[in-house]
């Protein structure tokens, strides 16, 4: 088979696991991609087509948390970006990004910080101060100086993200919502819990025009929200959103998932701080009778 013909079974294999990552089939998808490396490695080994399997391949592995196996990928995948395109490129920066999440991941902070710093570099350069790449990893970095308790440099390039991201271009895009959230963290464990409520009441503003009223990231953010009332010994706001949150994740689950046990438990604790005794009952006993049910 010529080289030509490989690079075609590179796209057909190539679009399937972009297909079968939407349908939520990893299995499938893994199979593609390795098909994809397979076939661009017989055609051209170094090719940007090799890259871009590889870096796919390596992404769903980090995923996965198969981190051994993902970075030689990555590892890999930067040196063809960078012969087949530049050290300034986007693809480039796309890889170091990877690689520098992976870092994060496995705790390796003074490896990951350069590499975001770097991937940082090249996207100014490359696409410009107002990208909304360049945006998810300044947000990137700030979770790695969040991590280290780097509070004033996290803060510093959150808000840095937002200022990118609340330009015309990139408003409505769900990776505002994300950094708002991540701002948001930040400042309750300082115990700026002010700030914090504004943040994901910022983040809750931008889900709910954006994604389905059941949508589980909004009860996640419900549940953030109640958390930092609970800090402020605000137990009955604290109430009224958890309630939404379980809402949310029964039409989602169903009743009796155990799933629902966490949310079932704390809503007990926060319905008895509360002084709503009969309530917390109902709820511990809900958890009790999900857990007795699997087991």
């Amino acid at each position: 088979m010529t080289a030509q013909a490989k690079m075609k079974d590179w796209e057909t294999h190539m679009n399937a696991a972009q297909a079968a990552l939407d349908a939520g089939n990893d299995i499938d998808a893994e199979k593609e991609l390795t098909a994809a490396v397979k076939a661009a490695e017989q055609a051209d080994p170094d090719s940007p087509q090799m890259g871009m399997a590889m870096n796919s391949l390596g992404a769903l592995y980090d995923a996965y948390g198969e981190y051994d196996a993902a970075l030689p990928l990555y590892e890999r995948a930067l040196e063809i970006m960078e012969a087949s395109y530049g050290p300034n490129s986007p693809e480039t920066a796309s890889v170091l990004n990877g690689i520098a999440e992976l870092f994060r991941a496995t705790e390796r902070v003074e490896d990951a910080i350069p590499l975001f710093e770097r991937a940082i570099e090249v996207q100014e350069k490359a696409l410009g101060k107002d990208n909304a790449d360049l945006a998810a990893t300044i947000n990137n970095l700030a979770l790695v100086h969040h991590d280290g308790s780097n509070y004033e440099e996290a803060e510093k390039l959150y808000r840095r993200a937002l200022k990118i991201m609340a330009t015309a271009s990139n408003k409505a895009r769900p990776e505002h919502a994300d950094v708002l959230i991540n701002l948001g963290g930040m400042l309750d464990d300082k115990g700026r819990y002010e700030e914090a409520l504004e943040a994901y009441k910022q983040a809750l503003q931008f889900q709910e025009t954006a994604l389905e009223a059941d949508h589980p990231y909004i009860a996640t953010t419900l549940g953030r929200m109640a958390s930092v009332f609970q800090a402020q010994g605000r137990d009955r706001d604290a109430v009224r959103l958890i309630d939404r949150a379980l809402e949310i994740r029964e039409s989602r689950l169903g009743a009796d998932h155990p799933e629902l046990v966490p949310t079932l438990v704390n809503f007990a604790k926060v319905l008895r701080n509360a002084g709503e005794e009969a309530r917390a009952a109902e709820m511990n006993a809900r958890a009790e009778g999900i857990r007795a049910a699997v087991s």
